[in-house]
């Protein structure tokens, strides 16, 4: 999430509306809510949307646009392919452009206030952008790789180092792409100082699994395949010392079920944009017994079981958002810290396994979005409360505290943006 000057933080989400959705129009009768701010006309396809700073910056396949969130004029336009991937770190945009022909990497620094480029680099092989820095991963032929950390601002060069002396997670729990998480969520560094521990004997530990997350200085893998003939959804967390590659623990937690009693794997929906719920150390799971669960990462133990089953389908460590099933069923709010049911809400009567079907928390606003037979709409709620504040035909591009970005009337290649105050 991101906090505004304006006042409103804003939940990233990578919508593929006009792609696989209905061409029925979704404009029905039954908008309910306050009218649109304002609107804007984009294309199809997918579309990110952010609030940065005093700018909302749009980005599709055609180009990256700033635009002020107040009245929707448009304040600069960077040009954008099909391949291009945009980061919000921060106070500042960067921009990824993958060479169709040598599978390399070139990046843009953006200021958003003025769409100007700060600095920029490439080809490299990978680059993992952070809130303060830019990891690039250059391999020569014939050579070892290295990794080099860039102050984000500046590009200036903070340290160099071969691959194998380098802790580098691939994820950071709670973070909503295409927002970056803080440099050292994902890689161990010494005590008083910005340069990674050296792993023992030069050696990488073992990266199994299908999300790394650093804890401090331990390193921790998940594996969402259960052991042959497991039919609880195990999800097995296991945690390393970074610098010792000591095993410390491992634990099992579980993913939810649909209303079919089928194994969900993960354990965020992959319409969510995260990898993990949670924030900091702590991610959210369900119990074997089905019931929602929020597990620390740093002690291997689970901080609280709900009450009741349920499945959790997002949050953002503030709050978590729970279904009866993982596709189905009655809603439910719950306090992220204690497990504390802060109010529940009737099934929306849209499937989860929908292309529509998108989910946002902040720490004010809930939003729901899914199709009803050819009609796509976004359904808002009020977090203190669960009072229903909107029924918007659509589907949903942005959420802040206080207003929701709406895709609708997709024709001829366009998408209709509606920036609506709630």
């Amino acid at each position: 999430m991101i906090r505004s000057r304006l006042g409103a933080a804003l939940v990233l989400l990578v919508s593929a509306a006009g792609a696989g959705c209905s061409s029925a129009s979704p404009d029905l009768p039954s908008r309910e809510g306050p009218p649109a701010a304002w609107s804007l006309s984009v294309p199809t396809g997918e579309n990110t949307t952010a609030v940065v700073g005093r700018v909302a910056v749009i980005a599709n396949d055609r180009a990256v646009l700033g635009v002020d969130p107040g009245s929707g004029r448009e304040l600069w336009r960077v040009p954008s392919g099909e391949d291009d991937e945009v980061d919000v770190a921060g106070d500042l945009i960067v921009q990824r452009r993958k060479s169709s022909t040598d599978d390399l990497v070139r990046f843009s620094v953006i200021d958003p206030a003025s769409g100007g480029t700060l600095w920029q680099d490439g080809p490299v092989t990978k680059a993992r952008v952070t809130r303060d820095a830019v990891l690039t991963t250059a391999c020569r032929e014939g050579a070892d790789c290295e990794i080099t950390r860039r102050d984000l601002r500046t590009g200036k060069v903070r340290w160099r180092l071969g691959t194998d002396d380098v802790r580098l997670a691939d994820t950071a729990v709670g973070v909503r792409r295409p927002l970056v998480p803080d440099t050292d969520q994902i890689f161990a560094s010494r005590r008083g100082d910005d340069r990674p521990l050296p792993p023992p004997g030069g050696k990488s530990a073992d990266g199994s699994g299908w999300y790394s997350v650093v804890v401090g200085r331990t390193l921790i893998s998940t594996d969402h395949d259960p052991p042959s003939g497991d039919e609880n959804c195990t999800v097995t967390v296991s945690a390393t010392d970074a610098a010792t590659a000591h095993r410390a623990w491992t634990r099992k937690v579980y993913a939810g079920r649909d209303a079919g009693g089928e194994c969900g794997k993960r354990l965020a929906p992959s319409s969510t944009g995260l990898d993990l719920i949670g924030e900091g150390r702590r991610i959210a799971a369900s119990t074997d017994t089905g019931r929602p669960q929020v597990f620390d990462l740093a002690s291997g133990r689970t901080v609280w079981r709900g009450e009741a089953p349920g499945v959790p389908i997002d949050g953002d460590g503030h709050a978590l958002l729970v279904r009866e099933h993982a596709d189905a069923g009655a809603l439910s709010l719950l306090d992220f810290a204690t497990g504390r049911v802060l109010w529940k809400a009737p099934d929306p009567g849209l499937p989860g396994t929908s292309a529509s079907w998108e989910t946002a928390v902040t720490q004010r606003r809930v939003a729901v979005s899914g199709a009803e037979g050819d009609h796509p709409f976004v359904l808002v709620y009020d977090a203190a409360t669960g009072r229903r504040l909107g029924r918007f035909p659509g589907w949903l591009q942005g959420l802040g505290d206080d207003w929701a970005a709406i895709g609708h009337g997709a024709k001829v290649n366009t998408l209709t943006y509606d920036f609506i105050r709630v």
